[in-house]
């Protein structure tokens, strides 16, 4: 498992989980008396209860490769609860890969979704089909960044780098756009410049060496 994680790009790899996430998973639904197999937990996402097992719910189905849970799963990428909106939309990514690539595309634009998690889960499945969308919410945040670093307090950006540096090959515009970021990026607010180190491979340098915001040095 550790070799292949290292051989994903690394929001890719953030997605991996190992046999103790779901030993840990398995432990908890058995607590709850909830069979750990894909229809008792595609019954707890389909009637919302309980609420707080849906997330774990979500990573479980993903885990053993549910592919009937797909549509309760995409069901659930606007749910009123953050954790489940996040957990689904990933779980959808880890199941079906570019299959749903038209479906992610959707989510960015859509009202009520996470877009850093939407964006994460494009990140990870890394389809070229998605450049347009991913460009058409970037373009605009990259200007606001370069306005006022301050301006993306939720680090979504993290997760729109992580895809476009995968694009590079395929749109040759993306390197401006990633260089005109480069330049901001060190003065990003919070805990982002440690999400850029762990998600995108062209600040993995910052994992050993991270960086002096100007007011800092």
């Amino acid at each position: 498992m550790k070799t292949q994680s290292q051989a994903l790009h690394p929001s890719a790899a953030g997605l991996v989980r190992d046999d103790e996430d779901v030993r840990d998973d398995m432990a908890y639904f058995r607590k709850l008396g909830i069979s750990y197999e894909p229809k008792s937990l595609i019954e707890v996402l389909t009637r919302h209860k309980p609420k707080s097992a849906m997330p774990i719910a979500c990573h479980g189905l993903a885990d053993m490769r549910a592919r009937e849970a797909i549509p309760v799963l995409k069901s659930l990428a606007d749910f009123p609860m953050q954790d489940v909106k996040a957990t689904s939309v990933l779980a959808v990514a880890r199941l079906c890969g570019k299959d749903e690539t038209p479906w992610l595309v959707e989510c960015l634009t859509r009202k009520g979704t996470l877009k850093g998690y939407v964006l994460w889960a494009l990140a990870a499945v890394a389809d070229p089909r998605a450049y347009a969308a991913v460009k058409a919410w970037f373009v605009p945040q990259l200007r606001k960044l370069e306005r006022n670093p301050e301006g993306d307090s939720r680090g979504d950006v993290v997760f729109a780098v992580a895809y476009l540096e995968q694009m590079t090959q395929h749109y040759p515009e993306v390197s401006e756009f990633l260089e005109r970021f480069r330049k901001v990026a060190p003065q990003l607010p919070g805990n982002i410049p440690s999400e850029l180190a762990f998600f995108t491979r062209m600040f993995s340098e910052w994992e050993t060496n991270p960086p002096k915001r100007k007011r800092d040095a």
